[in-house]
């Protein structure tokens, strides 16, 4: 027979093509952290449903499908996070002209609830003071006494304490067993060590001052990641002291709480040691705990000085 002619068939350019050229373009432009978030995302979750799929072929509806799926296990803000890489993937396809458009805008937007903020009282930290003990004992009365983020605390080493200066830099977290720097630039900060937390860090001092970090696992290592301390610690301490379950999150919210209600420190002054480039999260989450905000509202100020008009 002549005259046939035989056509090369393409590479099929599958989901894990595109998640390979998503990752590749992604490793110098994210921390590291951030890079291994985005791994396990696609290995965990995204590959396993799509992997070998040819991403022109991929229907709404199938991606609909493995949304709907994790809504069940999984929080929105959860399933939002794993969106957003799945949407980068399709975005590599939609450059290379592999498809015609990217069928995550297609979805319905997930409504995310924001976390209530449910800081302890006074008499509950108190508690968990007094019942805590050793290490764990120190750790929280960082993390209430600063506003430190989890991460941030496991990520702390000795030299960033400064005991003469009285005072905490603030320069890494830690997350999945990777180290990198903070959530944002702002979070980049000093943090003063009150007159209540320094007997908590020298006795951290005389327990582990000969190791890097301040905190470490029992075999002396650094945490791989502030979890490992949820899961354990962190819910005995409250099944024992009694108390409702709260993300160890809260430590940082009833630091600020107790900042905003003491009616000491500005706005701006909190802000900073929280590590927020503007007081605005703290009018958003707190306005309710600013002592002036709760006070009676004065009905006999005359701001314009009008009152002599009216008579």
């Amino acid at each position: 027979m002549t005259g046939q002619v035989t056509l090369r068939k393409e590479r099929l350019k599958t989901v894990r093509y595109y998640a390979e050229v998503f990752m590749e373009s992604k490793r110098q432009i994210t921390a590291p952290k951030t890079h291994e978030r985005y791994s396990s995302i696609i290995e965990n979750v995204i590959l396993p449903f799509f992997g070998d799929n040819a991403i022109k072929d991929l229907k709404v509806s199938q991606i609909e499908k493995w949304r709907n799926d994790l809504l069940k296990r999984l929080s929105a803000k959860t399933v939002k996070d794993y969106q957003s890489v799945l949407r980068g993937i399709f975005q590599k396809a939609l450059h290379d002209e592999e498809i015609g458009r990217n069928p995550m805008d297609a979805l319905d937007t997930l409504k995310v609830k924001k976390p209530d903020v449910v800081p302890f009282m006074p008499h509950e930290v108190k508690l968990l003071l007094e019942t805590a003990n050793g290490w764990f004992k120190n750790y929280l009365a960082l993390g209430f006494m600063t506003g430190m983020r989890v991460g941030e605390i496991i990520a702390l080493k000795w030299e960033n304490v400064n005991f003469d200066k009285r005072e905490i830099y603030v320069c890494a977290s830690i997350s999945m067993g990777i180290e990198g720097s903070p959530k944002t630039q702002s979070s980049i900060r000093y943090v003063p060590i009150m007159d209540s937390l320094l007997p908590f860090l020298e006795d951290q001092r005389r327990l582990n001052g000969d190791k890097e970090y301040v905190f470490v696992n029992r075999y002396g290592q650094t945490f791989y990641d502030y979890t490992t301390i949820g899961l354990n610690q962190w819910t005995d301490i409250l099944k024992e002291c009694g108390l409702t379950y709260r993300r160890m999150y809260e430590m940082r919210h009833t630091c600020a709480t107790n900042l905003l209600m003491s009616g000491q420190y500005s706005v701006n002054e909190i802000a900073a040691i929280l590590g927020h480039s503007t007081p605005q999260m703290l009018f958003e989450r707190y306005t309710r705990n600013i002592s002036a905000e709760r006070k009676p509202f004065n009905k006999s100020i005359d701001i314009y000085g009008v009152n002599a008009m009216a008579l």
